[in-house]
C-alpha cells in the first residue's frame, strides 16, 4: 500500500507534466492588437511572461509559466535556472510582482497608470547580497513592452539629493562626492503605492571611518510619486 507522502509524489509530478504540456501549448500573451498597435497589458504575470530582458534570460518563458501557474494554486514553485540556481515568486498580484531570480538578485514589476499611454510598466532589478550592497536597475516598457527610455519618466539621481548638510557645517557636498565616486541605490516599489522608495547602499564598501562622518549628513531615504506622467520627488 503506498503511503500518503508516495502518492502526492505521483500527482505533484502529473501535475507538473500537464503544466509544461499546456504552457507548450500555449500562445504568447496579446501585449498588441492585430494592427501591431499596443493593446492593453492585462497584469504583471503577462509581463513577467512575455518580457525580454537580459535579467530574465535564465528563466526560459516555460518555467516562468510553470512558477505563475503554481503560485495561482497557492503553491511556491522553486524553479531551476539555467544557471542551475533556485527562482521562485514572493508576490503576484494585478499591478505587481515579485521574483527571486538568483540568491543575489530579484526583479520587481510595476504597472503604473498613464495619463497618455494607458498603462507603463516598470522593472526594477536589484543585484546585492552576500556582503554586496544592493543596487538596482530601473527600466521602463510601454503596452506592447517596447523600451522607453529611463530619463523621460525618472529625474536624474544625483548624491545631492540623499543628503542635508546644515548651514555652517565643516563638511561640505564636494567632500562628500569625492568620498563617494560611485554611489550604489536601492529602489523598491509596492503594490499598495505607485510610489518608489529609493536609498543610498554605499555602507557596505566605503570606509567605515569615512562612512562614519557622512552618515550624520544622509537622509534615510527618498521617495518618487508617480503623477501619471513621469516620477517626482516628494516635497518634504
Amino acid at each position: 500500500m503506498r503511503s500518503i507522502r508516495s502518492i502526492r509524489s505521483i500527482l505533484t509530478g502529473k501535475l507538473h507534466i500537464i503544466i509544461l504540456a499546456t504552457a507548450a501549448l500555449l500562445p504568447a500573451a496579446a501585449l498588441a492588437d492585430s494592427d501591431g498597435n499596443a493593446a492593453r497589458t492585462p497584469d504583471a504575470a503577462s509581463c513577467f511572461l512575455e518580457l525580454q530582458t537580459d535579467a530574465l534570460d535564465i528563466l526560459p518563458r516555460t518555467v516562468r509559466f510553470d512558477m505563475l501557474e503554481y503560485f495561482k494554486a497557492d503553491s511556491v514553485y522553486m524553479a531551476t535556472n539555467a544557471m542551475g540556481g533556485k527562482s521562485f515568486l514572493r508576490e503576484v498580484g494585478p499591478g505587481f510582482l515579485e521574483v527571486q531570480i538568483t540568491d543575489v538578485s530579484s526583479m520587481q514589476i510595476k504597472l503604473l497608470p498613464s495619463r497618455k499611454n494607458g498603462e507603463i510598466i516598470a522593472t526594477i532589478y536589484t543585484v546585492g547580497g552576500s556582503g554586496q550592497a544592493p543596487d538596482s536597475e530601473l527600466r521602463f516598457y510601454d503596452q506592447g513592452l517596447k523600451s522607453i527610455p529611463a530619463g523621460k519618466l525618472m529625474p536624474r539621481m544625483e548624491l545631492k539629493h540623499f543628503f542635508e548638510i546644515p548651514r555652517g557645517s565643516v563638511t561640505t557636498m564636494k567632500e562628500i562626492e569625492q568620498t563617494v565616486p560611485f554611489p550604489t541605490i536601492e529602489f523598491k516599489a509596492s503594490p499598495d503605492s505607485d510610489s518608489l522608495s529609493a536609498r543610498l547602499t554605499i555602507e557596505g564598501f566605503m570606509n567605515q571611518d569615512d562612512y562614519n562622518v557622512i552618515r550624520l549628513f544622509e537622509k534615510p531615504g527618498l521617495i518618487l510619486d508617480w503623477d501619471g506622467s513621469k516620477f517626482r520627488f516628494r516635497k518634504d
